[in-house]
């Protein structure tokens, strides 16, 4: 029985090598396949993305015969050309974690606010969403970027993190979901559209009070598709329960 694989289509240069994030070795749990989309640089506006297009589509399907389960790239902006490269191939395309937004809107409350965590708050609107098959007139969301802070711009910029950098991001990142969360209260879940936040994103999710979604976990969703993993149930102790009401 062939073991499921997630494809990784990787843009073309200097990518970081960090656990968490899609270059890393040790961030899945499934057999990964990397493939670098020749000339695809780092896009910072939807035009950009958008022109990588017809790249991205020849490379999807050369993941496709290679024979992996689900495709998925390393930068969220890739959003903006889902549809179509969903449409080149037979198999599931993940290309951002903005395309789970309608299912975590139906685990919340009704009427509650999804919260859109991202790089430059600017690239990310209506288009993004349309290209995710929904807009924020049927799910209500806001977003909050981390690209004003100089720690996610070194780490943007070098590709890098140091003893000196981890706390840093942690603790911008930190701040920033903290402004949302105070600005918007009626938030119940949070979406990481960046593929770079899962850097440091673990450290945060114990002292949040609403779940975190990236593209990690969706991508983990998919695959599981193909091939769920089972283990030992864990039961969840007085301690551990009584631990959670009170967080």
């Amino acid at each position: 029985m062939r073991q499921a694989t997630l494809g990784v289509l990787m843009l073309d240069g200097k990518m970081a090598d960090v656990p968490g994030l899609m270059k890393n070795e040790e961030t899945f749990p499934y057999p990964v396949r990397r493939m670098t989309v020749p000339g695809a640089k780092t896009p910072f506006t939807p035009e950009d993305a958008e022109a990588l297009l017809p790249l991205y589509v020849t490379a999807a399907q050369e993941l496709e015969n290679l024979g992996v389960s689900v495709i998925t790239a390393n930068c969220g902006l890739m959003a903006l050309v889902q549809q179509e490269a969903a449409a080149a191939v037979r198999i599931p395309v993940v290309l951002s974690s903005l395309v789970a937004v309608p299912a975590i809107a139906r685990m919340i409350a009704p009427g509650r606010r999804i919260g859109v965590l991202t790089f430059f708050d600017a690239a990310i609107g209506e288009r993004n969403f349309a290209a995710c098959g929904w807009s924020s007139d049927e799910y209500p969301v806001s977003v909050a970027g981390v690209g004003h802070c100089d720690s996610w711009r070194q780490f943007l910029e070098t590709k890098e993190i140091d003893a000196e950098l981890r706390p840093r991001l942690r603790e911008d990142l930190r701040a920033v979901i903290g402004d949302l969360l105070r600005g918007e209260p009626d938030i119940g879940a949070l979406v990481s559209e960046c593929t770079m936040l899962p850097a440091v994103l673990p450290d945060l999710r114990p002292e949040l009070p609403v779940p975190v979604f990236d593209i990690l976990t969706v991508l983990d969703w998919a695959v599981s598709a193909f091939e769920r993993r089972v283990g030992p149930q864990q039961e969840a102790g007085p301690e551990a329960l009584e631990a959670a009401s009170h967080a």
